[in-house]
């Protein structure tokens, strides 16, 4: 009998020392459209109360369609706590202010980095995945993540072609950025190897046309909205030179802006124009 009771004391001071399973959270908001990326393809359904009001715009993001029917916020601090959220999802570059505001009121927040490298993105992936307790889900979506760069990749061979990827106001993609790695992985040669603290290069036209590639990727952001940013990207002087002695395509900056799985559309489009690439004949 006292063996039985001093078991049954043990078996009791046992699970009072079991850790509990923590509830994943139910009410979630995101303020940034890096995180909502996230968010809507992991979470559970009826998990994230509020995005970004980016999120819901067809031709900055690429899940649009599942922000649909959810309430959009600005990123301040007042409009995140009407939602009552039991965790924040922001970036590593959100409102100092708006944070701050947020651990004053001790509501949790997880920040996103900003993806560098494909490591990067299954970093932030298992991020945002254990913070929704949604692990199995975060590692599916990086199974698939690296089977679509699995059939993406090109060797870079010999004599790679030489390339550039160029968007608006002048801005050349260096090694150390997503699209950098992206270049690299689909066989090209990036031209602009030298690294910059901001990810990317400024390039006049006419720098551009001395480093003489055989490819130029066009980053194409809002291409419906003409804009100066735009200018440079229409240029005659560019356009004659991709015409007489180079490729082109375009990449649309919804697929990359926020380094996700979703640079695999990316990838695509390279491996696609890498598999066809014949350089122009020179006269």
């Amino acid at each position: 009998m006292l063996l039985r009771a001093a078991f049954l004391v043990s078996l009791a001071a046992g699970l009072c020392l079991a850790p509990r399973a923590i509830a994943a959270p139910a009410r979630v908001v995101s303020i940034n459209l890096c995180s909502d990326i996230l968010a809507l393809e992991l979470a559970a359904p009826g998990q994230i109360k509020s995005v970004f009001r980016v999120a819901a715009e067809q031709g900055d993001s690429p899940v649009a369609g599942l922000a649909r029917g959810i309430p959009l916020n600005n990123a301040s601090a007042e409009e995140v706590l009407s939602h009552r959220p039991d965790l924040v999802l922001a970036h590593a570059y959100s409102s100092p202010f708006t944070l701050a505001l947020l651990a004053r009121a001790h509501v949790p927040v997880v920040q996103v980095r900003d993806a560098q490298s494909f490591a990067d993105i299954r970093a932030n992936i298992r991020l945002v995945a254990t913070a929704l307790g949604r692990e199995a889900e975060g590692e599916a979506w990086i199974a698939r993540f690296d089977a679509a760069l699995a059939r993406t990749a090109r060797p870079m061979g010999p004599n790679p072609p030489r390339a550039v990827i160029y968007q608006d106001l002048g801005g050349a993609a260096a090694a150390n950025t997503i699209l950098g790695a992206l270049l690299t992985h689909a066989g090209f040669e990036n031209v602009i190897s030298q690294s910059s603290g901001g990810g990317f290069v400024n390039l006049s036209i006419e720098q551009l046309i001395d480093t003489r590639p055989d490819f130029v990727a066009i980053g194409i952001y809002r291409p419906l909205e003409p804009s100066l940013a735009h200018e440079v990207l229409s240029h005659p002087a560019l356009k004659a030179y991709v015409a007489a002695h180079a490729r082109s395509v375009d990449l649309p900056a919804k697929l990359w802006t926020c380094g996700t799985p979703f640079v695999t559309g990316i990838a695509e489009r390279l491996a696609t124009a890498r598999d066809g690439f014949h350089p122009p004949k020179v006269p």
